[in-house]
């Protein structure tokens, strides 16, 4: 009697499990390296729960794999469990708006040009991703729980469309070097008085809306190199800090090319006007702060315009356009590390991909000698 209960039970749960059905994907082209590229593929990823359970296969032995200019939805913790020995990811161009991350093995994971606009990280302690690289999308929020990634060293967040950040969910990542917020809408920045970065070198967080930085350079005592143009900076706000740059030895990089004669060194930065009611739309004093590298005896206000229009911090077509635009170099200073260029041809594409993994692997060399 027992044994014909046990065997009906055993067929009514074979028959109420989920079919699944296995699906490998191929890559369309290898390179050398053991990088694979999946290209123009539509990949809908399923969760147990669903009746008809379609489980995605990547190839096993990639050790990374390029999905360009395909379709997922939605970038599951399914799919990450799937990558198999892949350490390098990069989700190039498409279509793939969600993204839920949930690795123990990689190493480096790129979001690049996706429309990705919902991104989720497991709360759950990772210390193996070491490159975070989220760039070109309408990403408006960033999650909280971006403070269990304690193993980045590099976190490029640049051409978003982020409108605030709190440096404090960062706190946790004690081996970060290279923090780029740049090219978003970013107006505030939230960090608590005792917030310290200690390793991070280089800040770039040009491009965007901000009036002030708090604790600047004070939350990064080690900070190198820093880029600030193209904000709304407060004059006061420009005036207190130019001491501490200089005292902290930061080297500033870029100039404000909207403001004329002087390049070399300089800021704008924006005060209200006082004698503008509060019904009229109070225009803005422009000046330019120059060589704010300088000594702070030797820096100076230049006065540049008595009535430039404000800068309304609605989201107006022409202000997004030039938001968007990269802002030209002085001749003298570097570019920015060729992970967030956007070469125009394959070859280059593929020499961004060999220099990111060099730069991964000389910071994991570094951090091992810092042990």
């Amino acid at each position: 009697m027992h044994s014909l209960v046990i065997l009906f039970l055993s067929i009514a749960i074979g028959l109420a499990a989920p079919a699944a059905h296995a699906k490998p994907l191929d890559c369309t082209r290898w390179y050398r390296n053991l990088t694979c590229f999946i290209e123009d593929r539509s990949i809908v990823s399923t969760s147990s729960s669903e009746a008809d359970q379609t489980i995605i296969t990547f190839p096993a032995q990639a050790s990374h794999l390029i999905i360009d200019s395909s379709v997922v939805f939605p970038f599951s913790v399914q799919l990450f469990d799937a990558l198999g020995e892949t350490t390098f990811l990069t989700l190039k161009g498409g279509y793939i708006p969600v993204v839920t991350f949930r690795s123990n093995r990689l190493n480096s994971l790129r979001i690049d040009h996706t429309n990705l606009h919902d991104f989720t990280i497991s709360p759950v302690e990772n210390r193996n991703l070491n490159t975070l690289i989220v760039s070109g999308n309408p990403l408006a929020v960033l999650p909280p729980t971006m403070r269990y990634l304690t193993g980045l060293s590099i976190l490029d967040l640049s051409n978003n469309a982020l409108e605030s950040v709190s440096l404090n969910w960062f706190e946790s990542m004690a081996n970060l070097l290279v923090l780029d917020l740049s090219a978003n809408r970013i107006a505030r920045v939230d960090l608590l008085p005792t917030l310290r970065l200690p390793r991070l070198k280089n800040l770039w967080i040009n491009q965007n809306r901000l009036r002030e930085l708090n604790h600047f350079p004070g939350f990064a005592p080690r900070l190198h190199r820093v880029r600030l143009v193209e904000n709304r900076w407060s004059c006061a706000w420009v005036q207190r800090i130019r001491a501490a740059i200089w005292l902290a030895d930061v080297q500033v990089y870029g100039a404000e090319y909207v403001c004329p004669e002087k390049v070399d060194g300089g800021l704008c930065c924006y005060d209200e006007c006082d004698e503008c009611s509060d019904e009229e739309e109070a225009p803005e004093r422009r000046f330019q702060i120059v060589n704010v590298n300088s000594a702070p005896e030797e820096a100076s206000v230049e006065l540049v315009a008595q009535t430039s229009p404000s800068m309304a911090r609605d989201d107006e077509a022409g202000d997004d356009n030039r938001l968007k635009q990269p802002h030209r170099e002085v001749p003298e200073q570097h570019h920015r590390a060729a992970v967030d260029r956007k070469p125009p041809h394959e070859s280059r594409f593929m020499e961004t991909v060999r220099q990111l993994e060099s730069t991964v692997k000389r910071i994991e060399a570094e951090l091992k000698d810092c042990r």
